[in-house]
């Protein structure tokens, strides 16, 4: 029996292990010619979309750092992905180091350290019949440094990408069209938790239940259900639940572990889904489009966020910042569009720096839940922008202190002190990561609502929430989806 365990353990990590090292950027080809000119290339295959060379001669690469030779090569020729450069004049003994970086299924992969000793020279005329190319097409080499326009090649991007520096704008590092029929594994992780601090949503995060998460048609497809629907109890709500191992919370905390028949812990009426790039893709700076169409039921929060990967100005209540690129809320029949930067958790700071767009979306009779609509958001080293359909619906810019103002009716950000260390785009100067989900309920989120059915910060407030909806529900849950039909991210 301890043998089968142990073997078991060995087999999970291998697939663990396979599942997560499943690409390997190939090793780079490298060719010398004389008397001057070099290429270094991979070969194509399904799912690369871009590669990148950095390298110098002679002098070691400190870390990532950008290199004599920096560049991004977007399109495949004959095979292979080439970079080329035709000026340099490189003699045998001489050493390139160098690093690459490959987009592969949207994510980013590199091989670090590369190191090629020159020996002796390849046929430049084989290299010439290989590529088919004339020289004058053949992809040119920028030499700049990060930080300046260059004019050889792109315009140069403070974007940084799962901790590597980009060098060209306007390029494609992240993309997900939810063609798969189901979420891809190698981009997204669900969530398996029931919520907590700072909103305590009316919500258990769950990546198996029924119906809350469904990827049909190019589109995925988020909706909450009633928690009873997956458990059958006699008591529903007041019975012990355990999410087990795969909990994706702090294991062993009411994070995943819950006892409905205890009053301060309750669980929650709905199961919903959440999802995340956090273990597969973050970036700092940038242009994200969202193709999405709202829900309009009440009391539905449809999460379209940026999460920072580090909490480095603060562990809680959104001290670290949450971006969030556009939601929907009732206000009186109508929808209200609603886009910002979070800086806490707790009014009135919460709201310092959200901005929103009252009613209606270009004609009287039609809310943003009747149709998709593109949703951006450009985030560059000292602003933030929002546009819906590309007319701008939120605008902060630290050069005109936006986000200087850390005070709202009196009352000053807690970790102000700590942005202030920061830039003048804190906490918005890290890498943050994709999230999307649908919430329902909880404390903060709706606290301006004087008809929401429950008491803030009531130990029974799910309670009330649930017996509420319960007459109603079938055509609560028929207006409370969310649905997305692409996400991407651009270099800015």
């Amino acid at each position: 029996m301890a043998y089968a365990l142990r073997f078991l353990g060995i087999a999970t990590i291998c697939w663990y292990l396979t599942s997560v090292l499943a690409y390997e950027v190939p090793k780079a080809r490298i060719q010398v010619f004389y008397p001057k000119g070099f290429e270094v290339s991979i070969p194509d295959e399904p799912g690369i979309t871009l590669f990148a060379f950095h390298g110098k001669l002679n002098e070691e690469m400190e870390g990532l750092e950008a290199g004599t030779w920096a560049r991004d090569i977007v399109k495949a020729k004959n095979g292979r992905w080439t970079f080329r450069d035709r000026i340099a004049s490189l003699k045998p003994g001489d050493t390139l180091y160098y690093w690459t970086y490959v987009i592969y299924n949207g994510l980013g992969y590199r091989e670090d350290d590369g190191q090629f000793v020159v020996g002796e020279y390849s046929d430049l005329s084989e290299a010439a019949k290989a590529t088919s190319s004339p020289p004058v097409q053949v992809y040119e080499i920028d030499i700049r440094r990060p930080g300046s326009s260059g004019t050889t090649g792109c315009s140069s991007t403070d974007t940084i990408v799962n901790g590597v520096p980009r060098q060209c704008a306007g390029q494609l590092v992240f993309v997900d069209d939810f063609n798969d029929g189901q979420l891809n594994a190698e981009k997204w992780k669900l969530e398996r938790r029931f919520s907590g601090a700072p909103d305590y949503e009316f919500v258990i995060y769950m990546d198996d239940a029924a119906n809350t998460l469904n990827v049909n048609n190019g589109q995925v497809t988020l909706q909450p259900q009633p928690t009873r629907h997956q458990f059958r109890k006699k008591n529903e709500l007041q019975f012990k639940l355990d999410l087990g191992s795969s909990c994706t919370g702090a294991l062993s905390t009411m994070e995943c572990v819950r006892d409905g028949s205890r009053l301060r812990e309750g669980l929650a009426p709905f199961i919903t889904a959440q999802f995340s790039s956090k273990d597969y893709f973050s970036f700092k700076y940038g242009r994200v489009e969202i193709r999405a169409k709202m829900p309009r039921a009440d009391w539905v929060f449809p999460q379209l966020l940026l999460q920072p990967k580090v909490h480095e100005y603060g562990p809680e209540n959104y001290q670290s910042g949450q971006l969030r690129i556009a939601y929907a809320r009732k206000s009186d029949g109508k929808l209200d569009l609603y886009a910002g930067a979070l800086l806490n958790a707790i009014e009135p700071l919460r709201s310092l720096k959200l901005c929103h767009k009252t009613g209606e979306v270009g004609s009287p009779n039609a809310d943003w839940s009747d149709s998709f609509h593109t949703y951006t958001l450009n985030w560059t080293k000292h602003e933030l922008q929002w546009l819906v359909d590309g007319v701008e619906l939120c605008h902060l810019d630290s050069r005109n202190g936006a986000l200087s103002s850390l005070t709202s009716n009196g009352k000053r950000l807690p970790n102000a002190s700590e942005l202030e260390k920061g830039s003048g785009l804190a906490p918005f100067d890290q890498e943050f990561y994709l999230t999307f989900g649908l919430s329902v309920g909880g404390f903060n989120e709706f606290l301006y609502d004087a008809h929401k059915p429950w008491g803030e910060q009531q130990p029974i407030a799910m309670i009330d929430f649930w017996a509420h909806l319960k007459s109603k529900l079938d055509q609560w849950l028929e207006d409370a989806s969310l649905q997305i039909d692409y996400v991407k991210v651009y270099t800015s």
